[in-house]
């Protein structure tokens, strides 16, 4: 077939074309901040990429692996990055031969990803898998997979059968988010508090954070290691710079986390969670419970400093929110609300509250808003598994807002 373009044999250092794939809903957050990584490369002589952010993926362009390397360094909040390979425009655009189509255009495509493979044995099914097919107007465009499964898979928490989290990668936009839009520093943060911790999902991203753990030092495999454009020495590079920084701040205490939930199978799950993530970060100072938030608070820890808050990031399970009653007190988010200014009123806001609730219906939203009534909030809307869901974030320091009788 006949391409426009397709790639030749690139060295670590050529400038290359790439697009960014992340949570949908997140465009901008993630835009902000690639900017603000590929800004940063510690090392001379790189490139201007040039970054154009779209609401289902990023084009980078001028960018080398050098740079690509650095950026999913700090990939936490990344679902994939894939490499262009070719354009073409020679395909049948007929809707009903579209699927064989782009088949044949992909089995095609192999003989060009094929020489980007270290290993000249590399199976045809292994190269094929991890193309991807994107199209505009009358074009398309084939392109390369660098981590091969999504980002938000960390190769290390086991399944749970009756969990569906929120997925690793938006998770650490979520949390960061908080912090972005209150302007709270997370060195303020006495204690992370998770009523509904399920699999621990917003415990371990938030651990992954503050030990400023990188994506590539996680245990799983990514198709870029295999790549000839595997920048290693840069790589190494970056782990040596990201030590000596380490090494030469100081070490607070590692924030105490305290998770909490109704289910008894989840005793034994944590257990043995705390046993496979024990290598990778610090897990001495979570505190577990199975309990109910709406009955029971845990023993939060006292702070003096009149910066300090507890961040408690919140996801009812899907089993609650399916078996919700539909009384006026039982609704699940008034009932979240309430809690919370409780929780407030406990406190004496010292330490201040901060956090998020997932929503995923407007009414759930309304429900909770309206009892929020001494929280600064602020709303945005993201997708997951084809859900609008809308994130609720929460301050109890600033302007307070009252409901009208």
């Amino acid at each position: 077939m006949n391409w426009k373009f397709r790639i030749r044999k690139p060295q670590t250092g050529t400038t290359l074309s790439w697009e960014v794939y992340f949570p949908p809903g997140t465009a901008t957050q993630v835009g902000e901040k690639i900017k603000e990584v590929l800004g940063s490369v510690p090392l001379p002589n790189q490139p201007e990429p040039n970054v154009r952010v779209f609401s289902e993926k990023i084009k980078l362009e001028n960018t080398n692996s050098h740079q690509i390397a650095y950026l999913l360094f700090h990939g936490l909040f990344l679902r994939d990055i894939r490499l262009v390979i070719g354009r073409t425009t020679d395909w049948d655009k007929s809707s009903d031969v579209r699927e064989e189509e782009w088949d044949r255009i992909l089995t095609e495509a192999v003989s060009i990803a094929k020489p980007l493979f270290s290993d000249t044995n590399t199976k045809f099914y292994e190269i094929k898998e991890n193309l991807h097919i994107s199209y505009f107007e009358n074009e398309i465009t084939v392109s390369l997979s660098l981590l091969g499964e999504p980002g938000y898979k960390r190769g290390i928490k086991a399944n749970f059968p009756t969990s569906a989290p929120i997925p690793e990668d938006l998770s650490q936009i979520l949390i960061s988010q908080t912090f972005d839009i209150f302007f709270v520093s997370k060195k303020d943060i006495s204690a992370l508090y998770i009523p509904f911790a399920g699999t621990l999902t917003f415990a371990t991203e938030w651990m992954l954070q503050e030990e400023k753990i990188s994506l590539l030092s996680l245990p799983r495999n990514f198709l870029f290691s295999k790549l000839v454009l595997f920048p290693e020495k840069s790589i190494t590079h970056f782990q040596k710079k990201r030590q000596e920084i380490l090494s030469s701040s100081t070490h607070p205490n590692p924030t105490p986390i305290l998770i909490q939930d109704t289910d008894p199978a989840l005793e034994n799950y944590w257990l043995e969670e705390f046993k496979r993530w024990k290598s990778i970060i610090s897990v001495n100072h979570w505190d577990h419970s199975i309990s109910d938030f709406f009955k029971t608070f845990p023993v939060l820890p006292e702070a003096d400093s009149k910066t300090a808050h507890y961040f408690l990031p919140l996801n009812p399970p899907y089993g609650l929110r399916k078996h919700e009653q539909t009384g006026p007190e039982e609704k699940l988010y008034s009932k979240i609300g309430k809690r919370l200014e409780e929780l407030l009123k406990l406190t004496k806001n010292q330490p201040k509250l901060l956090g998020f609730v997932l929503c995923p219906t407007e009414d759930k939203w309304s429900d909770c808003m309206r009892e929020l009534r001494n929280f600064s909030k602020k709303t945005i809307h993201v997708t997951h598994g084809g859900i609008d869901l809308r994130v609720l974030y929460f301050h109890s320091e600033g302007k307070i807002e009252r409901r009208s009788n």
